[in-house]
């Protein structure tokens, strides 16, 4: 079986969107106040955030590593072939 992978950006384009800029946190040492820039679309739609607080980061990259290790266990046992049968390499 041959698997697609992800490799990198398959094409670009300049495109109007909204930026807003607004501030969050609650103003402590794990969530200073910071400026967090917004993109939207013009209907409206939420496209992407930019937030350079280091914690928040760091908290958003263990969760995506837990995502993904979910996905890959979960894949994983979807590929077990029944106990009895044949598999050839």
């Amino acid at each position: 079986m041959a698997f697609e992978r992800a490799n990198g950006t398959s094409g670009a384009k300049v495109i109007q969107v909204i930026e807003t800029k607004a501030k969050r946190g609650i103003g402590i040492e794990k969530d200073p106040i910071r400026e967090v820039t917004q993109y939207w679309d013009l209907d409206g739609k939420f496209l992407a955030e930019r937030d350079e607080d280091k914690q928040y980061l760091a908290d958003h990259i263990k969760w995506e590593c837990e995502r993904m290790n979910e996905i890959i266990e979960e894949w994983k046992e979807e590929q077990q072939l029944p106990r009895n049968s044949v598999h050839r390499i």
